[in-house]
């Protein structure tokens, strides 16, 4: 409204001049050079207006030859953004839905429009990772390592590429890199720690793991385990120096900070010293998580003087706070089967085969049917049944299924790391009892006809 006033209010006063001029028209008279030029006023401003169009129409031309190629070459260059913008997102597509030729060929079209964009770069490599070239792969992400604001992703690139070739060191050392350029970042530190357990670097690994695990994540129980593996390979590397009063320390700190977890428990028991407080560590660790091989390890630290004062030791000391527990009665049943009790290694074993059979204690009832009674008959039907009873549990790698009579922190089959769980196998494969039950079927007599 505003602006329609305005331009009512131009024409009228244009038109007011105009008339004021038709009716006072006067002259003007111009003298320059020797040359003297009359005319009416309103012919001089009628040509006044003319050489200003001029001028102005003139203005616009020098100011579009100026600005235009600048102009051109910014749409031209618009256009090729576009395009390559468009091969970029084709490529991602492409890595996302596994289609090498698809990738490798957005690949190269985005670096004809995007050359040096980081972006082009990182599908370059991802392309040609896709596409299995090993020697484009590591150039791409070298040259993405090289340039400061796509550093940090060539060097997760690259130490992908060192883990896949098995550079375990080399890819330490990229990830340090990488930890020295953004501290702290979660999967830098997460790589850090599992590199450190591959390459059995435990002091490393539990200096990472403070820094991964802290306030009420480090409280966790899973945490915890993951402490007390490493504080017990910590103990064993010190048992190798031959620093047993180290090694006892880390060992007892791993049965502290997981006191189920029966090898920390173990070797604390093994490196002990006659004390009150090794009887609490056994009792602590029987009553927490009863398990043979702490039967070898308490045999091992505390001297009996026959299989009867092993039997009175278990019944009296591990016994009462674990009753009822498998293995405190298959363990009563063999100290007494040792002591040549017989009665009461046939009560603890009736009791297992009740609560939960196995082949181990078909096994135990034929050696006592074969001691106390020389009943090879009897004994033979105990071992022919453990044939078809339930094995014996043992270290079964959940990651691989790979089965050991004793733990390790990396599985032997899989190197997974703390994968080893103690439990029963499944039926159909074969373990290590399996083949001893089916010698002692071969080595009993058959009976007489």
């Amino acid at each position: 409204m505003t602006r329609s006033i305005y331009l009512f209010l131009l024409i009228a006063l244009l038109a007011i001049g105009a008339v004021w001029l038709a009716t006072n028209p006067g002259t003007v008279e111009v003298a320059w050079g020797g040359y003297v030029v009359e005319t009416s006023l309103v012919t001089l401003a009628f040509f006044t207006l003319i050489l200003g169009a001029i001028i102005a129409i003139l203005y616009r031309v020098f100011v579009w030859l100026k600005t235009g190629p600048g102009r051109l070459g910014g749409a031209l260059s618009s256009r090729r953004r576009n395009r390559g913008l468009e091969a970029l997102s084709n490529g991602m597509v492409a890595i996302a839905a596994g289609d090498a030729d698809e990738a490798r060929r957005a690949a190269i079209e985005a670096e004809k429009y995007l050359k040096g964009e980081p972006m082009t770069l990182l599908l370059a490599a991802q392309a040609a990772e896709l596409n299995e070239d090993e020697r484009a792969t590591r150039i791409y992400y070298d040259r993405m390592a090289e340039r400061p604001d796509t550093e940090f992703m060539g060097l997760r690139g690259l130490i992908a590429r060192a883990r896949t070739e098995g550079n375990l060191e080399a890819a330490i050392d990229l990830a340090n890199r990488a930890d020295e350029l953004k501290p702290g970042t979660p999967w830098v530190v997460k790589e850090l720690f599992d590199l450190h357990l591959k390459l059995r670097h435990w002091d490393e690994a539990e200096t990472v793991l403070a820094r991964m695990a802290r306030g009420k994540a480090a409280k966790s129980a899973s945490v915890k385990r993951t402490r007390s593996v490493i504080a017990l390979e910590r103990a064993r590397q010190a048992l190798k120096r031959d620093e047993k009063a180290a090694a006892f320390d880390l060992a007892l700190s791993a049965h502290q900070l997981d006191p189920a977890f029966v090898p920390a428990s173990v070797l604390a028991i093994r490196l002990s010293v006659p004390s009150r407080k090794r009887d609490k560590l056994i009792a602590e660790a029987w009553k927490t998580n009863p398990h043979p091989d702490l039967i070898a390890a308490i045999r091992e630290a505390k001297a009996f003087e026959d299989e009867a004062a092993w039997l009175d030791y278990v019944r009296t000391m591990l016994a009462p706070n674990t009753p009822d527990n498998r293995e405190t009665l298959m363990e009563e049943a063999r100290a007494a089967l040792a002591a040549q009790k017989w009665g009461e290694a046939r009560k603890y074993l009736n009791r297992v085969a009740e609560i939960d059979p196995s082949s181990s204690v078909y096994r135990l009832l034929a050696e006592l049917d074969e001691k106390a009674n020389a009943d090879v008959v009897a004994a033979r039907e105990w071992i022919l049944k453990s044939v078809d009873a339930p094995p014996d549990p043992i270290w079964i790698c959940k990651a691989c299924g790979r089965q050991e009579e004793s733990w390790s922190a990396h599985c032997p089959s899989c190197d997974g790391f703390d994968t080893l769980d103690w439990k029963k196998p499944e039926r159909g494969h074969a373990s290590k009892a399996d083949e001893i039950e089916a010698e002692i079927v071969q080595e009993l007599p058959a009976p007489a006809p």
